[in-house]
């Protein structure tokens, strides 16, 4: 169900104040890694200028100008875009004429240390291909910025505990951009439904996927090309590698980590730290590709967040880039009570409550939020079933009564929020500390960096403290 804001039915900035998400910025994840905060306010909306660069600017640095955008021109958070670093002139050049229209001054540089030397930045947000995110992060802290880095924060496990180990020697933020952590709809689950309600009772199962239809390699624009020369000194072996980096294992760890990592990171929010994983994968399709196609991996967890140790959980997820059947992209939790399917895609989100537990679910939807007249969920009118339909089998379960979640996005994308914590927390708001910062990050990654592992040994993997040390 969509709120609208101007509804009476529903004040959204009450909503965020009341459940303590205002900006997103509060309640944080389970077992909480000592997250990071401003050591004191340094900028309000009224005062100086929070300067930001950024480095990378293809389709996800795009993505994250445009919070950037919609955020200065909402004027709650004083910020200034400085300047903009990429290494192909044509999209350097694009991104810059645009970003212009709103921030006049703004610069373009081709390389990073140049611009690090030049301007006098408080933040740098680094959307560069994987291979470069420790290299570009380390250059940022030690320099002085706090970073928003994208995932997967690295290439390997041991460069994102360089970045971890140098944001705490400079002092600096770091913030991952698993931007579900900050997404109001799933910190409403996480910090109402699952755990102060616990509301799936044990959950036993998750599943969750990301598939998406077979498409075309990028190709380089005869008209607007990159020297040899510069992908050479960037670390490229030709411009097919640099428009396709995520398919090879030089620059990424191929859709397992571009993709799946944002959702094994919801899993490992939800379920903890897995004890193992088992995988399957092969480069099924494309012939140009050294990534595999499709990856498919089940994660047991024994030590479960508001559980009993021992108690087991299996998560299943799947990335598929070949077919786009299934739904698009989710994840869905399932607890003995009931299950429950949460996803950035806010159409997807749906609770079911087992025929043992709809008396729970009933009270739960029936709960409003202290000082507001939202409800928790919202019960769908179920389609009457034929009397002439056939039961399959006597021992069918009776189908589920369906929920709505309402949608506490209002009209802000979805990175938006993410965007906001981080400026928040550099600007020193009471109470506000990163959702996702560097420890933490590493922490749910780490288990991603095993995946593609699993699929090479055809044979089960079983995590250690080593996996996940600092």
């Amino acid at each position: 169900m969509d709120i609208n804001e101007n509804t009476t039915a529903f004040n959204r900035r009450r909503f965020l104040a009341t459940t303590g998400l205002a900006g997103a910025g509060l309640v944080l994840a389970p077992r909480a890694l000592n997250a990071q905060s401003a050591s004191a306010p340094s900028n309000r909306a009224t005062g100086n200028a929070i300067n930001l660069g950024i480095v990378g600017v293809g389709a996800q640095g795009q993505v994250l100008l445009d919070s950037i955008n919609a955020i200065f021109k909402l004027g709650q958070i004083n910020i200034r875009l400085v300047a903009v670093c990429d290494i192909w002139p044509f999209q350097l050049d694009q991104v810059v004429r645009r970003e212009q229209t709103l921030f006049p001054e703004v610069k373009g540089y081709s390389d990073i240390d140049d611009m690090l030397s030049k301007e006098k930045l408080d933040a740098l947000f680094v959307a560069s291909p994987d291979f470069w995110h420790a290299r570009h992060t380390i250059s940022g802290l030690k320099n002085g910025q706090h970073v928003y880095c994208e995932k997967m924060m690295a290439r390997t496990a041991d460069e994102g505990r360089e970045m971890v180990r140098t944001s705490k020697s400079t002092g600096k933020l770091l913030q991952i951009g698993h931007q579900r952590r900050s997404n109001p709809n799933y910190r409403f689950a996480y910090n109402e439904l699952f755990t102060k309600l616990k509301f799936l009772g044990r959950i036993t199962n998750a599943n969750a996927q990301w598939n998406r239809a077979v498409s075309d390699d990028l190709k380089m624009p005869k008209a607007k090309p990159i020297t040899p020369e510069n992908l050479k000194r960037y670390g490229y072996e030709n411009a097919h590698e640099f428009r396709n980096w995520r398919w090879f294992k030089k620059y990424s760890n191929g859709p397992i980590s571009d993709l799946g990592a944002h959702q094994i990171d919801i899993f490992n929010w939800v379920l903890g730290r897995p004890r193992s994983v088992i995988a399957a994968g092969g480069v099924d399709y494309y012939t140009t590709h050294e990534w595999y196609d499709n990856v498919m991996c089940i994660f047991d967890y024994d030590d479960i967040p508001g559980g009993t140790k021992g108690e087991v959980a299996r998560a299943y997820y799947q990335v598929l880039t070949t077919t786009s059947s299934g739904g698009g992209y989710f994840e869905n939790f399932m607890g003995i009570k009931g299950s429950f399917k949460i996803s950035e895609q806010a159409r997807h989100i749906k609770a079911y409550a087992e025929a043992s537990s709809k008396a729970e679910f009933e009270a739960i939807a029936g709960k409003k939020i202290p000082g507001t007249n939202i409800s928790f969920l919202t019960k769908e009118i179920a389609k009457p079933v034929a009397a002439t339909e056939a039961k399959a089998d006597v021992r069918d379960s009776a189908p589920p009564d369906a929920y709505d979640l309402n949608n506490f996005l209002g009209n802000k994308a979805i990175h938006q929020f993410h965007v906001e914590n981080f400026l928040r927390t550099i600007r020193g708001d009471a109470g506000v500390t990163l959702n996702c910062d560097g420890e933490h990050a590493f922490k749910s990654e780490a288990p991603i960096f095993r995946v593609n592992e699993a699929v090479e040994a055809q044979k089960r993997l079983f995590y250690t403290d080593a996996d996940f040390a600092i």
